[in-house]
């Protein structure tokens, strides 16, 4: 027989988004199997994995990464990782609500409905994070980084 998943301490959510978005994924994953999760480990998770994409998206600096030399997919790339990080503003809004639903009504059709939302973003993000390499990869950073 397997162990259950178990959340860690939230306060040990791990450095950087690529893990934290790792992390937050499985926590997601567990809600959908009705793992119970203390609300407050919840709360604190969420806390935690919107405050790493507040701070990726600041430390950003999109005037670097504007691609140069008319690499049509690298634009239309560069397009799309900006967008991203204004949808991902929405994207965690919805988590919280999601996790408010939760607050205010705790039960298992609630807690699922968080873990798929919070599949989702994980999905999303790591796509994103996917993005934000191959532009590296295609752009110099300008002169302005």
């Amino acid at each position: 027989m397997t162990e259950p998943l178990r959340l860690p301490a939230a306060r040990s959510a791990p450095e950087g988004l690529a893990a934290t978005t790792d992390w937050f994924e499985s926590l997601s994953y567990g809600l959908v199997l009705l793992e119970p999760y203390p609300l407050e480990d919840l709360q604190a998770a969420v806390q935690a994995f919107r405050g790493r994409m507040i701070a990726h998206t600041a430390a950003w600096g999109a005037e670097r990464w504007v691609p140069r030399g008319g690499d049509p997919f690298a634009a239309r790339l560069y397009r799309v990782v900006v967008s991203d990080h204004a949808w991902f503003e929405t994207s965690f809004d919805q988590l919280r609500w999601f996790l408010g639903i939760v607050e205010n009504e705790d039960h298992g059709g609630h807690r699922q409905a968080l873990g798929q939302y919070g599949r989702l973003v994980s999905e999303a993000v790591r796509r994103h994070l996917g993005d934000e390499q191959s532009l590296a990869a295609r752009a110099l950073p300008s002169a302005k980084g």
